[in-house]
């Protein structure tokens, strides 16, 4: 199986930072390269699935 380069670098070796990017009303989560920090990736702050899912239970929605 292939491993994850850095495009920039060749660094195998990522990270994750928190960032409110300029004029955003939320933050995300950059998924950079831990050696030069070229962004490789963006993820959400919060993990919308799992709230999702809690927002379900509460109401009491089930998915089978």
């Amino acid at each position: 199986m292939a491993s994850s380069t850095c495009p920039k670098c060749d660094s195998t070796s990522f990270e994750t930072k928190l960032h409110s990017p300029h004029n955003s009303n939320f933050k995300l989560q950059f998924i950079q390269c831990s050696r030069c920090g070229c962004v490789v990736g963006t993820m959400d702050y919060y993990n919308i699935g799992y709230m999702l899912r809690k927002v379900m239970e509460k109401l009491g929605i089930r998915l089978d």
